[in-house]
């Protein structure tokens, strides 16, 4: 069953180890297409921050763990071989998946992640950001990238020398005119950046820009609070009736996983688990549920 996600990967105590030169950039574009390609992930739009990413794709296969885990361990590898670190490079439990239940909640999210940088009072259009993101692509249209070099890239190893990345359109907007998603997503991402930048000349702060993004070093984090132990968002929709519904779902499913849990525990190799289990199917080959019709 083909679902749409935003994802999203933070740094260890959300240290500035992704902060964008030109090396870390390729490496993240890099290694995004080449996880999308391995796992036939639909990507639809992204950005690399400092301290975190964000995605949003559609899973045609039901495989976004393994999409997730192979972009990030590419990722890891590489800029700790880069940074001359050994420890953890995305923080534990960081990892979030977040069910994008209609095209309207898709396109909502696009445009959250490509205002990103001005949201977060980097830049003051997404376009000045220097790093990794799809601001400026057209869905579409597909980029090639070379295999970056240094310590961890060999060139007598398994990544293949080159790699494309293709824009996927946001599903359900078929019947939009030819460029008319991309006009679309334009104008929605000029009017959220123009709403954060009037925020800011009310409050009076200013738009760090990329050079001072660049003055801090990698090790660096910031100095603002993060808080802890609040919700963790499973889905993401716009109206009330997709938002209980998809919790409904949500609840429904740990409730089966649940019991069949417990009877597995119990001795019961042959319980049957809920569609959409991942760990126990791929690991323990348990039994699931077929995909709802």
């Amino acid at each position: 069953m083909s679902c749409s996600w935003r994802g999203e990967g933070r740094t260890l105590d959300r240290m500035f180890l992704l902060r964008p030169d030109d090396f870390v950039t390729r490496v993240f574009w890099f290694c995004l297409a080449y996880a999308a390609a391995q796992c036939n992930v639909l990507v639809h739009g992204f950005v690399c921050l400092s301290d975190h990413y964000h995605l949003v794709v559609t899973d045609p296969n039901g495989v976004l763990p393994v999409f997730m885990e192979r972009l990030n361990t590419l990722l890891a590898r590489a800029l700790n071989a880069y940074r001359g670190r050994w420890e953890c490079f995305f923080s534990p439990g960081s990892y979030s998946a977040v069910r994008l239940e209609t095209p309207a909640d898709v396109l909502d999210k696009l445009i959250y992640v490509l205002a990103n940088p001005v949201s977060a009072g980097l830049v003051e259009h997404g376009a000045e950001w220097a790093g990794a993101t799809s601001v400026g692509w057209r869905f579409g249209e597909r980029r090639e990238f070379e295999r970056p070099g240094g310590r961890f890239f060999d060139a007598g190893g398994c990544l293949p020398e080159r790699v494309g990345l293709t824009l996927a359109p946001l599903p359900g907007y078929d019947e939009l005119p030819a460029g008319g998603l991309d006009e679309l997503v334009r104008e929605r991402l000029m009017a959220r950046e123009t709403e954060v930048r009037e925020g800011f000349r009310v409050a009076g702060r200013l738009f760090l820009g990329m050079d001072g993004v660049m003055r801090f070093d990698p090790s660096d984090r910031p100095r603002t609070f993060e808080p802890r132990r609040g919700i963790n968002p499973r889905v993401a929709a716009r109206g009330r009736d997709e938002r209980l519904g998809a919790i409904g779902r949500w609840v429904g499913f740990l409730r089966e996983y649940r019991e069949a849990w417990r009877r597995w525990r119990g001795g019961d190799h042959g319980a049957m688990f809920p569609f959409g289990t991942w760990l126990m199917r791929v690991r323990h080959r348990a039994a699931c549920q077929p995909a709802p019709s």
